[in-house]
């Protein structure tokens, strides 16, 4: 497994370019957390999955319904009849992720999955860890194959005292082990320079190593 070294991790943790865009999407999620208004609905799911290539309209469809109906006719009554403000109200009484509440960020993004997938019949693993992310980022880590791919580097599998979260019920096994492998990750990182890094830093890094990686493996192809 490769080793980080701390000017990776000093990297990560300062503002990048797109810190201002996310800034704008964490105070509107903040401003507007529950899920009782369609328009504070769609403009958060919108947003969110547009801006980070995870758009809810793509979709198995045997209609030819445009975006707009959609949105409204189905995700917005799909959110606001469902009881993630539940869930998400539960969670916001944690500060931080710890051993004792992990699996409840891991049943939500799990709930949350199945409302979707209800009115996509795709599975939006991504999309979900996104929203969520943003509405509680110090509990959820954003799952895109990018992320997934630079944490091969770090962590091969899922240590002995976090194995029991992915025989759970009601959690999504892929994001789960993920989830599980960034934990790790993060606590080893905080351990080893003493110091506390939130769940948008450990996402740079990841996407910087990840991008570093593919600008390597295509230099080299060109040689």
């Amino acid at each position: 497994m490769n080793k980080l070294s701390l000017e990776e991790i000093e990297k990560a943790m300062q503002n990048n370019v797109w810190h201002f865009g996310n800034e704008i999407l964490y105070k509107m999620c903040r401003e507007n957390f529950e899920h009782t208004n369609d328009e504070h609905i769609l403009a958060k799911i919108l947003f969110i999955g547009r801006i980070y290539a995870a758009a809810i309209e793509r979709r198995k469809t045997k209609n030819n319904d445009i975006n707009d109906n959609f949105y409204i006719d189905a995700v917005a009554p799909a959110f606001r009849k469902s009881e993630i403000d539940k869930y998400l109200t539960q969670l916001k009484s944690f500060e931080s992720l710890e051993i004792d509440n992990l699996k409840f960020a891991l049943q939500t993004h799990y709930y949350l999955t199945k409302v979707i997938n209800e009115i996509t019949e795709l599975n939006k693993r991504s999309l979900v860890s996104k929203y969520l992310h943003f509405h509680l980022p110090e509990l959820f880590f954003i799952y895109d194959t990018r992320a997934v791919q630079a944490l091969r580097y770090f962590i091969s599998k899922v240590p002995n005292s976090l194995k029991h979260l992915l025989e759970l019920e009601n959690v999504d096994t892929e994001y789960s082990t993920f989830f599980c492998k960034c934990y790790t990750l993060k606590i080893e990182i905080e351990n080893q320079f003493n110091l506390k890094i939130s769940n948008r830093h450990l996402d740079n890094l990841l996407i910087e190593n990840a991008n570093s990686k593919n600008s390597a493996q295509k230099i080299l192809a060109f040689k």
